[in-house]
């Protein structure tokens, strides 16, 4: 299981790429509560939030337990001390992916930044 962050998932509904949809179903790709809210802040009708919600379907669903909140928030301290700034979202995420030992799948270059203050954070690199 790999964990997607936004990113991934809003070229993944926009492009329906075979190879993006297999490495999708292959890796078991999964979403948090952060990138799931980032996705559904984009609905523009019912209909819409439908088929968003449909889609969103295809990928597992890690829930962010309470715990985590102390931790994300370790972090985002960690990270503004050594003068990185990123959204708290991201943070969320990068945090979800650390806690459950998986790798992250971005095309956000925030995440490049994340890891050299985390260094726990593992970075989901796609095959050729």
């Amino acid at each position: 299981m790999i964990l997607a962050d936004t990113s991934i998932v809003v070229e993944f509904l926009r492009t329906r790429r075979p190879r993006l949809q297999s490495l999708v179903v292959s890796n078991s790709a999964a979403i948090c509560g952060p990138t799931r809210t980032e996705i559904l802040h984009a609905t523009r009708d019912a209909k819409h939030r439908q088929q968003l919600i449909k889609a969103l379907g295809l990928f597992q669903q890690i829930s962010v337990p309470d715990s985590l909140w102390d931790e994300a928030g370790d972090n985002l301290a960690a990270l503004r001390a050594a003068g990185v700034t990123v959204s708290l979202a991201d943070v969320l995420i990068a945090t979800v992916a650390i806690s459950h030992n998986l790798e992250l799948w971005t095309r956000d270059q925030d995440f490049t930044l994340v890891q050299k203050v985390l260094p726990a954070l593992r970075l989901f690199h796609e095959p050729p």
